[in-house]
């Protein structure tokens, strides 16, 4: 249980920081859309009325050049914030399949002696990993309040909802896992008791 229980542990880590950087994505994107709007926003109401006075021409012309530079820029902003979720994504996946694969080897070990070594490394590993989940923990906090600030909170739902089907699938596995490890302890015990049973007789 020590090998299952710190694969679960590493999971969630990974989710924890998967979360993270998305969110900090997410800042990103929301945080460089609200700057964009705010420049827009002060030279329609503050420049663009007082320039119009003085050179119309000038005024509609600038004003069309604005337009077009922040379709430029907003759809370029919206690009590398979905590559870089996309890079996210399958990074974090990728590395969960890699723990899902350990634990069930892991869990199909027939030897006892192997077995039993794999627990005793589990064991030994699991504090450094207990802190790791602990400050990752902290690490997506603090990104989900940047982009709780950064005014991120609606796409931030949408993201999390769709963040749902790979933990899904990491938890099935992890419960796949628990069965062969529960038959590979039953054979370690077997083994114990025939050699002891040998050793009498």
């Amino acid at each position: 249980m020590t090998t299952q229980y710190l694969s679960h542990v590493t999971l969630e880590t990974l989710e924890n920081y998967r979360n993270a950087a998305t969110q900090g994505v997410l800042a990103y994107r929301s945080g460089s859309r609200r700057l964009i709007g705010a420049v827009n926003g002060a030279l329609e109401q503050r420049v663009y009325p007082r320039t119009a006075k003085l050179a119309p021409r000038a005024t509609e012309f600038m004003n069309e050049v604005r337009g077009n530079v922040t379709q430029i820029v907003t759809k370029s902003l919206d690009q590398t914030a979905a590559r870089a979720t996309t890079a996210i994504e399958f990074g974090a996946n990728t590395a969960g399949t890699q723990v899902n694969k350990l634990a069930q080897f892991a869990a199909a070990v027939d030897s006892p002696a192997v077995a039993n070594g794999l627990q005793t490394v589990a064991r030994l590993t699991m504090p450094g990993a207990k802190v790791a989940l602990a400050i990752s923990g902290k690490v997506a906090a603090g990104a989900i309040a940047l982009a709780d600030a950064a005014g991120a909170r609606p796409v931030r739902r949408a993201a999390r909802k769709a963040a749902a089907a790979p933990r899904r699938v990491a938890k099935r596995a992890a419960q796949a896992a628990k069965a062969p490890l529960a038959k590979a302890r039953r054979t370690g015990v077997a083994v114990k008791k025939a050699v002891k049973r040998a050793a009498r007789g």
